[in-house]
């Protein structure tokens, strides 16, 4: 009997869980959003249903899932499975393994959300076989992981790949963590939105309007470009000089085999959103790369790359 494993990908605007076998095949799937300034209990309650509904897709009972892997949103402390500081979702010490291994009964393996993403696209996708790779993810806000001999480097506290937070401009707009000019306060969709609601000359809200969403999500940033609202480009392009500064800046310090862009914009434009991203990164490596050596490309598993990078990381913690 194939062994069975459940991940979450749990984000500070929505989440997703996945049921799926060792090879990261998706059996079952279940998704929804965040709800904004809910408890941290009732997020967990909604995520153990969740987990039902994705077994229930799957044709299984929750009893033959082995274990469940959970990336979540901000700092995380693996060895106690607890999110220790997650500024979008409004969680500080927050024990989510304990609390839905009650709910559910396999045990619960947790890791960063993009550290997790990452494990998905290596075990999986863009970046399989590499030995030395960094995700980048940009959503609600930016956050990294790192790949090292193959394997996820979650770092002395476990706090690995907080690249969101690096500064980038020091006098640049206040971040969710309260600091000035992290590159997520400049580059994340999140501050795209602020910038766009900002413009008197952007249609965004109206699309927004038109779409009844009220956040501007990947889909609205795609009609905005292509309608060629003036805004939306001056913002995205400047997002994306950001994001190939602090891309740039990884290189040298780290000299990956590969970076990934991931979230949902990247998903959404793919090249699109990814070239301009590199071109400024490769202007800014000290040692030059004529031959493209380093791939900088987008996350190939879609809205699957951190909920089977969460399977991903069940398997090993098992």
């Amino acid at each position: 009997m194939s062994r069975i494993y459940a991940g979450v990908d749990l984000g500070g605007t929505s989440f997703i869980a996945v049921i799926a076998d060792k090879k990261g095949k998706v059996l079952g799937s279940s998704d929804g959003p965040t709800t904004r300034g809910a408890k941290a209990e009732a997020t967990i309650d909604q995520i153990a249903e969740h987990v039902r509904e994705a077994a229930k897709d799957a044709g299984i009972k929750t009893s033959r899932i082995r274990a469940i892997g959970i990336g979540a949103a901000g700092a995380v402390d693996p060895k106690r499975g607890t999110v220790v500081r997650a500024p979008n979702l409004g969680w500080n010490d927050v024990p989510v393994a304990r609390i839905l291994r009650k709910k559910l009964g396999p045990d619960v393996v947790l890791g960063n959300d993009v550290q997790v993403a990452i494990l998905g696209e290596h075990s999986y996708g863009a970046a399989k076989g590499t030995q030395r790779a960094v995700g980048v993810w940009v959503g609600t806000g930016i956050g990294g992981g790192l790949i090292v001999d193959g394997e996820i480097d979650k770092g002395f506290r476990g706090a690995a790949g907080e690249i969101g937070h690096m500064v980038i401009e020091e006098d640049g707009p206040t971040c969710s963590c309260g600091r000035k000019g992290c590159v997520e306060a400049l580059a994340s969709r999140s501050a795209m939105e602020r910038d766009v609601r900002a413009s008197p000359k952007s249609a965004v809200l109206e699309i927004m309007k038109e779409r009844g969403k009220d956040r501007m999500t990947s889909s609205v940033i795609e009609q905005a470009l292509d309608a060629g609202d003036p805004a939306m480009r001056e913002v995205l392009a400047r997002a994306q000089h950001y994001l190939g500064l602090l891309t740039g800046n990884i290189v040298n310090m780290f000299d990956p085999e590969m970076v990934v862009i991931g979230g949902g914009v990247a998903q959404r434009l793919k090249k699109k959103f990814v070239e301009p991203i590199a071109e400024v990164a490769r202007s800014r490596f000290l040692r030059p790369d004529p031959e493209n050596r380093i791939r900088i490309e987008h996350a190939t598993l879609g809205d699957y790359s951190g909920a089977l990078g969460a399977c991903a990381l069940a398997r090993q913690g098992v």
